[in-house]
């Protein structure tokens, strides 16, 4: 029998495509959230593996290449970046400021939801550093003892979630500002927020980048010694 399996590439990336391309026709925020071409190929992807009964394993080895594109796309993220470094460069101390008020009360709040939830040390240490890039997590997590497979997926899902739901939380609270829509979503919800940025708007997406990446020095620096002072403080 011949193997189709290299036919898994081209299928994900045309389908990617068409979900992108769905994305751009509509005008309404909320089809546009629930039509986040990440999100959409993530939930067809599970379907198409748990349908036809397809190991995850076989369908990552057949895949890795689109894996090894991550670190370039990241970079990529670094063009926008350039193309408005003018009014970044004016606003660094304000995204700078920002960014650890938003990895501070990312940190609080969880350690808060797991002394009120009563969930296991292991467990709490696993939410400590959710807002950030899945390195910088695991790094993180690892270091405070928490599961990091655990991390990993909450990562993800916080960044789906920023995707779809982010823009329309801030246009219900009034944060109308492209600058501000940007260091928000850059620092809540790393690099699958700052690509639905980028989509919305090149000045949202380049203040993203800058807040992504420098939360990702912040966390790693911040959460390692926040979260045990934090556990001696209040518990």
């Amino acid at each position: 029998m011949i193997s189709l399996w290299w036919l898994c590439i081209p299928a994900i990336v045309t389908g990617f495509i068409l979900l992108k391309h769905l994305n751009k026709l509509s005008q309404s925020t909320t089809f546009i959230a629930l039509t986040n071409p990440v999100f959409l190929a993530i939930v067809f992807s599970a379907l198409i593996l748990i349908t036809f009964n397809i190991p995850y394993e076989t369908f990552s080895y057949h895949t890795q290449f689109l894996s090894w594109l991550l670190e370039p796309a990241i970079v990529a993220l670094a063009l926008p970046l350039y193309k408005q470094f003018l009014h970044v460069r004016k606003s660094a101390l304000l995204i700078f400021i920002s960014s650890i008020i938003g990895i501070v009360n990312a940190t609080l709040v969880g350690f808060l939801l797991s002394i009120v939830f009563a969930v296991p040390e292991e467990l709490a240490h696993s939410v400590a550093a959710l807002s950030v890039t899945t390195p910088i997590t695991l790094m993180v997590t690892d270091s405070l003892g928490g599961i990091a497979s655990l991390a990993a997926a909450m990562v993800i899902f916080i960044g789906l979630l920023g995707a779809l739901f982010g823009f329309i939380i801030l246009q219900w609270t009034g944060i109308l500002n492209r600058q501000a829509q940007g260091v928000a979503i850059g620092t809540a919800c790393h690099a699958i927020g700052t690509a639905a940025a980028l989509n919305k708007h090149p000045q949202i997406g380049a203040f993203s980048s800058v807040a992504m990446a420098l939360s990702a020095l912040l966390t790693a620096l911040i959460v390692p010694w926040l979260y045990p002072y934090l556990s001696q403080l209040l518990l």
